[in-house]
């Protein structure tokens, strides 16, 4: 019995000095490493998290299915955080927009114009982000117009996304980690940055420096008779046209009060959009008239 408390005891005294040089070891590597690699995290200067910047636009009047596309984008992105140094991607982050992910079809665009596709809403997430990403500083490192004009943002502050060519991406440039938090509420869709306090305001300005024309009207003769509602001769405007744009868009930085730069951050070009008409061929049965005659 002694015999074996004392070789319990041995182990646990070989095991102890084992562990103790070891750690004082690994402790000397530690440190070393650190000053060797000295990775940007450890110059951090943490501070007070803050409200960097917030942007929101409106989607009340969208369809459900529209909505529905937009909550589940926004769910995936609130509450990232990114590190140092780190870029954001669209695309990473919320995912393939595919029916079994739970994406419903709305309107999108493809080759200039309006048609069904599913994520239609989608871009109006990546926008709105886009648009508080510049309010708070952040660097943008890829972003894409629409081919057409949105109602939902100026010109020249939209950023189109598609789930394989077209991503929107930022760094985080600042000393100290951001938070991105986000609401869509059916009504309205806002995004907010956190981080470290902002020595500078941002500003944007959208100018229109030409418009051209909307394109002549599309017209569509319902053979089908598709439009139930319409008679032959009769017509109805299934899509409003509207006019070509070209425009750019500023950042306005102000610090103190003062306005210090304006910069242009990018050019773009809008194609106009014709309306499209649709002319009924249904012939309008005439109720016959008859005369009861008393004998």
């Amino acid at each position: 019995m002694k015999t074996q408390l004392k070789k319990c005891l041995l182990i646990f005294i070989i095991f102890l000095a084992f562990t103790i040089s070891f750690c004082s070891v690994y402790s000397t590597f530690y440190t070393n490493s650190v000053k060797a690699f000295s990775m940007p995290f450890y110059n951090l200067q943490p501070c007070k998290l803050t409200l960097r910047a917030k942007f929101f636009t409106s989607y009340t009047t969208s369809i459900e299915e529209r909505k529905c596309n937009i909550k589940l984008a926004t769910k995936s992105i609130n509450g990232t955080i990114l590190d140092v140094g780190e870029e954001f991607s669209f695309n990473k982050v919320v995912g393939a927009r595919t029916e079994k992910r739970g994406y419903k079809t709305a309107k999108i665009i493809v080759g200039g114009k309006f048609t069904d596709g599913v994520g239609g809403g989608v871009c109006q997430v990546s926008t709105t982000l886009y648009n508080a990403v510049l309010l708070s500083g952040l660097k943008v490192t890829e972003y894409h117009p629409h081919t057409l004009p949105v109602s939902y943002v100026a010109p020249s502050f939209d950023a189109m996304v598609n789930s394989y060519t077209a991503d929107l991406k930022f760094v985080n440039t600042t000393q100290n980690p951001i938070i991105i938090m986000a609401t869509a509420d059916g009504s309205n869709l806002t995004f907010f940055i956190y981080g470290e306090p902002m020595q500078s305001k941002f500003i944007r300005e959208s100018v229109v420096v030409e418009r051209t024309p909307k394109p002549l009207p599309e017209i569509i003769v319902d053979e089908k008779q598709e439009y139930k509602e319409l008679f032959k001769g009769e017509e109805k405007i299934i899509q409003y046209g509207k006019e070509g744009i070209k425009s750019q868009g500023k950042l306005i930085e102000i610090v103190n009060g003062k306005k210090v730069s304006v910069k242009t951050i990018r050019k773009d070009t809008y194609l106009g959009m014709q309306d499209i008409i649709v002319i009924g061929t249904k012939e309008k049965v005439e109720e016959e008239n008859f005369i009861i005659e008393s004998a």
